[in-house]
């Protein structure tokens, strides 16, 4: 625990080494060895990860959850706030304004910065197996998620079988940075754009989880170590990266890892 303790706070620690005016270049981007933060366990928080957003001094970081479907009335939210530095967690009557704010341009269509900047949306029918295991499951997909109810030998059987699904994409720079399966697009669950004066965003590879950093001129720098990810979220200096990382079939990891421009 206090080597955990002592890790996290040395990523608060780091001084403004990312300019938010100065262009993100993928390929001389460094990034460090992610560290666990905390464990949020879903039977406890109830339903699925819906918003991450840091606060502006770096120090906290706001996860919001969802009970029922994206796109679908009846939802029902819960708000917690997260501790940086230890992990420690406490229950929150609303999503606080400073979270509001930030999720805005992290989940917008178009960059902080503007066009060209602007994701594209895409929609295909594609065929797939019937049961299958996107990155992230459903959810990080767009799909329902949960527990479906279907025994193991049902789901051997469907295994073999295909359909139609509809699909759809988010597309920057010719890189899917979003995938949602016979669901609506839900912003900023599988991407999260840079502060402004970056030019850059953070997604979730559609085809692992893997967490990528793609710059203005599509050049890509992957987080190593990740895989099954939502949620991915810039700290206002652009010094840290968050996300949360799906850890069997109801909890989620969440991680920071420091980023630094290099040369």
């Amino acid at each position: 625990m206090l080597r955990r303790t002592i890790a996290t706070a040395a990523l608060i620690a780091v001084p403004a080494l990312l300019a938010a005016q100065s262009p993100i270049r993928a390929g001389a981007l460094k990034v460090s060895e992610p560290v666990k933060v905390t464990e949020l366990d879903m039977d406890k928080l109830k339903g699925q990860p819906s918003r991450l957003a840091w606060s502006e001094d770096g120090t906290q970081l706001y996860v919001q959850t969802m009970e029922g479907s994206f796109g679908q009335p009846g939802q029902k939210h819960r708000h917690y706030l997260l501790n940086v530095t230890d992990g420690s967690r406490k229950d929150a009557q609303a999503e606080p304004e400073w979270a509001s704010a930030y999720w805005t341009p992290k989940s917008g269509q178009a960059s902080p910065d503007g066009p060209p900047l602007k994701i594209e949306l895409k929609q295909e029918t594609r065929t797939e197996k019937t049961v299958s295991s996107p990155m992230g499951g459903a959810l990080a997909r767009g799909g329902v998620g949960g527990d479906t109810g279907t025994g193991a030998g049902e789901v051997m059987a469907a295994a073999d079988n295909q359909q139609k699904v509809m699909v759809n994409a988010m597309v920057l720079r010719g890189t899917s940075v979003g995938e949602f399966i016979n669901s609506v697009i839900v912003p900023g669950l599988t991407f999260g754009w840079g502060p402004k004066g970056t030019k850059a965003i953070a997604y979730a590879d559609p085809k692992n989880g893997r967490v990528v950093v793609l710059d203005e001129k599509g050049d890509k720098r992957e987080v190593s170590g990740t895989k099954d990810a939502v949620l991915p979220a810039w700290s206002e200096d652009a010094t840290r990266l968050a996300w949360l990382q799906k850890d069997g079939k109801k909890k989620y990891v969440l991680h920071v890892a420091r980023l630094e421009s290099g040369t």
